[in-house]
């Protein structure tokens, strides 16, 4: 079995009743992973009506294979609520964004042994302790470290995103 440590959870980024564009936001954050050579798998896209307007989840499994034995993980978890489309004033012309409240959730792990090969038999397991203890233990620190900086800079990146793309709802916007 794989072992996972878990380098931090639930990373928050929560915009309230703001007026933004879900799918430049959402195609930002999916170039910016690429970019960093991870490969994004949508594991759930939820879309439901309400009265309030739109509630959208979606839940991205970002892995990037650094070795055969190492794996960087990031989950990630978008959760829009009351989103309904209105029309903005830029420039010369109107285009349609989203107004709602936007909430992105970032997880970063360091998987061991993500193939599971280290587990064919006792020997294996124990030689696997061993290597992992005395050999690749250094080596472990420093791609915690790594990954630990780059799932920040993705929560840092979409944050910024998400102040630096935000117009404020006047009066008359519909």
């Amino acid at each position: 079995m794989s072992l996972k440590y878990d380098l931090f959870k639930g990373a928050r980024i929560q915009k309230m009743k703001s007026v933004f564009n879900i799918k430049e936001t959402y195609k930002h954050a999916k170039e910016w992973l690429e970019y960093w050579r991870y490969d994004v798998v949508e594991k759930r896209y939820k879309h439901k009506e309400t009265i309030s307007g739109r509630e959208i989840e979606i839940i991205w499994n970002c892995t990037r294979e650094i070795d055969e034995y190492t794996q960087f993980m990031l989950n990630i978890r978008w959760l829009c609520l009351m989103i309904k489309d209105i029309k903005v004033q830029v420039g010369n012309k109107k285009i349609t964004m989203q107004h709602g409240e936007i909430n992105v959730f970032v997880d970063a792990y360091l998987v061991l042994d993500w193939q599971n090969k280290w587990e064919e038999s006792a020997v294996l397991k124990f030689l696997r302790s061993f290597f992992e203890k005395y050999l690749y233990h250094g080596h472990i620190q420093s791609l915690k470290e790594q990954l630990w900086k780059e799932g920040w800079a993705f929560y840092n990146e979409m944050k910024a995103y998400l102040s630096m793309h935000e117009f404020e709802l006047k009066e008359g916007m519909t």
